[in-house]
């Protein structure tokens, strides 16, 4: 029987499919296939997500497998990037095509108005995430608390950063008048609110028409795959090791005593830092501000991801952000 695995996968996730739904079947095949889901009072066969995407969206999911969803913490707040289109003419409850029409309001005149005001929003700006999201409010959801019929008030605007903004076709013919975006953007943004602003700020009314992730940090919806139709066997072969899951943080090598320190909960050493390797994709994320942690990797001298580190920004001292271990051979 097979043991259980650890390790990240890249899934290009279909329209219309959870992101929940993919974790799901992942966690059915590789338990299954490990013994884990037909064994009462087996374990439980963790598998999780770094940062889920509406069922209308299309592109890249990162799944954590095994020991990998230690790992979420590290990957939700990476910068990311989207292909949106973006529908004018209509505004819905849910910012999407899925939703109700609660606005509307003629197109503007052209793309040429839509292109008028991107530059509003690049750069850091303040964004109202949408109602029908996974915020939470007194421990429920909102698209849960707006799903019941309850009056869900907006979310307080917070800052997100976009990177990049750029018009790269519009359809302005016929009946629906949409334009195409390309976006890079910090972890956080909503581009279902983008689309409403630009929508606003155009003087018209906007939803997200159809939308597509292409990279999240470092990884690219290229390197992805569909899994819904795989089974085990194909899911295991596309697992990546946990060592490849922060490409874009320093690395330290362990000794094998400074490993086994590590995994017994010894917090690592000023001196050890000296060691530090630059990382693998350097520029693949975002630095982090001046006042927040900085992170690396703690990795034996067989490569394999024994924890994460970070260095303290008040102290400037290294300390254990995540143990992940690793599995004996």
């Amino acid at each position: 029987m097979a043991s259980p695995p650890d390790g990240i996968l890249l899934v290009d996730k279909p329209r219309g499919v959870t992101s929940f739904a993919v974790v799901n079947h992942v966690r059915r095949m590789l338990a299954d296939a490990s013994g884990r889901g037909r064994r009462r009072g087996a374990p439980k066969f963790r598998v999780g997500h770094a940062g889920t995407l509406d069922p209308l969206a299309t592109g890249l999911l990162i799944i954590l497998v095994g020991r990998g969803s230690r790992l979420s913490p590290f990957l939700l707040h990476l910068d990311k990037s989207y292909q949106a289109t973006v529908r004018f003419g209509a505004e819905t409850d849910t910012l999407d095509a899925e939703g109700k029409v609660v606005r509307e309001a003629a197109p503007p005149e052209s793309p040429a108005a839509v292109q008028a005001v991107l530059p509003r929003f690049r750069g850091a700006i303040e964004q109202v995430p949408p109602v029908y999201s996974a915020l939470k409010r007194d421990g429920r959801t909102l698209h849960r608390l707006a799903r019941s019929g309850q009056d869900v008030p907006e979310p307080e605007p917070r800052p997100v950063t976009i990177h990049h903004l750029e018009m790269t076709a519009s359809r302005w013919v016929d009946d629906p008048h949409e334009a195409d975006l390309s976006v890079d953007c910090s972890g956080g943004t909503y581009i279902r609110s983008l689309a409403r602003d630009i929508g606003r700020a155009a003087g018209s009314a906007a939803h997200l028409g159809a939308l597509r992730r292409t990279r999240i940090g470092p990884f690219v919806v290229d390197d992805a795959a569909d899994v819904m139709d795989g089974d085990a066997e194909a899911i295991r072969a596309r697992l990546l090791p946990l060592a490849s899951a922060l490409p874009h943080l320093p690395r330290l090598t362990l000794t094998a005593h400074e490993t086994a320190a590590v995994l017994e909960g010894g917090q690592p050493l000023p001196p050890w830092l000296k060691r530090l390797e630059a990382p693998a994709t350097p520029g693949a994320a975002t630095e982090p501000d001046s006042g927040a942690a900085r992170r690396f990797t703690l990795c034996d001298p067989d490569g394999r991801l024994v924890a994460v580190g970070e260095i303290a920004p008040d102290t400037g001292l290294p300390r254990l952000a995540a143990v992940v271990g690793r599995k004996e051979t």
